[in-house]
């Protein structure tokens, strides 16, 4: 399995979407094989979750919104890696005070560089979904731009 996922990492460097998203529920196995990729292609592994709320707490809550892409970028340009990008628990970005689209963030990001990401969710009928129906993070969007790597 990791040596799809890295052939795929390779590969989305000569594709027009270079954004692959690893798609499992909680507990599916997406930080292992992330960690893996990372430790064994020598690439940076970045913890959205920590790191970009570190970046967003000294932000006014209402001008975060217009700060998530430059902080992102930030955090990229920090790692210097100019190859590919591996960021794992983005369960951030479906923050409803945020206000950006999950998957438009990340393939913005992957227009300079292929980036692999968790994706916490589903992945039925072409469509990415994240939280159930009714609940106030649920997403639900289709695959356009990226390619999915499914573990469940």
């Amino acid at each position: 399995m990791l040596e799809r996922l890295q052939q795929l990492a390779e590969d989305a460097a000569t594709l027009k979407s270079k954004l692959i998203l690893v798609v499992a529920n909680t507990a599916g196995g997406k930080t292992e094989i992330l960690s893996r990729l990372a430790k064994s292609d020598g690439l940076p592994l970045i913890n959205v979750g920590i790191q970009l709320s570190r970046k967003l707490l000294p932000i006014p809550s209402l001008q975060r919104s217009s700060e998530v892409m430059p902080l992102f970028r930030e955090l990229i340009d920090e790692t210097g890696s100019q190859k590919c990008v591996i960021f794992d628990n983005i369960e951030i970005l479906f923050e409803e005070d945020l206000r950006v689209a999950p998957v438009d963030v990340l393939k913005k990001l992957a227009h300079a560089r292929p980036v692999v990401a968790a994706w916490p969710g589903h992945f039925r009928d072409g469509r990415l979904t994240y939280a159930r129906t009714g609940h106030r993070e649920h997403c639900e969007v289709p695959i356009d731009g990226a390619v999915v790597f499914e573990l469940n």
